[in-house]
């Protein structure tokens, strides 16, 4: 009979073990994140991930969100970009609505048509596994993309805090998944 910790069965433990510790290291690192997210690189050059969260509704994962910027901490005044990874399918028209009334949650929206026109271009239906993301690149515009794609360019008075605030602004029904995002730090400030 043959004792169970023969020298190959520890042999390739030590490789899988090795071999899982190497991916951990790799796959984790700020570089990796950023090969998986080119877009981000592209509209911002060297940004740094602020924070991360999956948002959740009961028990189900909706997505994972990452935020990502060049400064060390979070600003309204300086360009960021949202990452949104979705663990679901989600309809299009979930996702405009629910912008949309984001937005009237936090400004007055004088032709909400006119916007939900504007964001129907920007987003389509998403399967698990998409990601969309949003790039501020000032208060009232914005570059959305699908998968690395570019999807539109989207202009709207006070667009960052109105569309952005959703995630990070603190005052969703999660206040500690934009903490999370934010870096830990209050959000709803002018920092």
């Amino acid at each position: 009979m043959q004792p169970f910790a023969s020298l190959g069965f520890v042999k390739h433990a030590r490789r899988s073990a090795f071999g899982a510790l190497l991916a951990l290291a790799v796959f984790s690192h700020p570089g990796m994140a950023l090969a998986r997210h080119p877009e981000v690189v592209a509209e911002l050059g060297e940004p740094r991930k602020l924070g991360d969260a999956r948002y959740q509704v009961l028990a189900w994962s909706i997505f994972d969100a990452e935020l990502w910027a060049t400064q060390p901490s979070f600003s309204w005044d300086q360009p960021f970009a949202l990452s949104l990874t979705y663990q679901r399918d989600v309809r299009e028209s979930s996702i405009v609505t629910r912008s949309v009334n984001g937005m009237a949650d936090r400004v007055r929206i004088a032709s909400p048509e006119r916007l939900t026109a504007l964001l129907q271009t920007c987003f389509t239906d998403v399967r698990a596994g998409d990601r969309f993301t949003g790039v501020s690149l000032d208060e009232d515009r914005a570059r959305f993309y699908l998968n690395g794609r570019q999807t539109c360019e989207m202009s709207w008075p006070g667009f960052r805090r109105a569309f952005f605030g959703i995630w990070l602004d603190g005052r969703g029904d999660d206040p500690a998944f934009s903490a999370r995002l934010t870096g830990g730090r209050p959000s709803s400030s002018n920092s």
